[in-house]
């Protein structure tokens, strides 16, 4: 009967592709994320509508 260590010893060594894990693939797209957030801000960027003419009551 074989050992453990021997039916192991035979096999050989499977290499994983090289891929990025989620922490660095998440990394990756909210760095982009907040680049783009801090260059758009709504205080600088107010929208500006002309004045609103009303018409007044007639009791005034």
């Amino acid at each position: 009967m074989e050992s453990k260590k021997n039916r192991t010893s035979n096999l050989e060594k499977v290499q994983k592709t090289k891929t990025p894990s989620a922490v660095d693939d998440a990394a990756d797209v909210m760095s982009k994320y907040s680049n783009k957030k801090k260059e758009y801000r709504i205080e600088d960027k107010k929208p500006s509508f002309p004045p609103i003419d009303y018409e007044k009551p007639p009791h005034y």
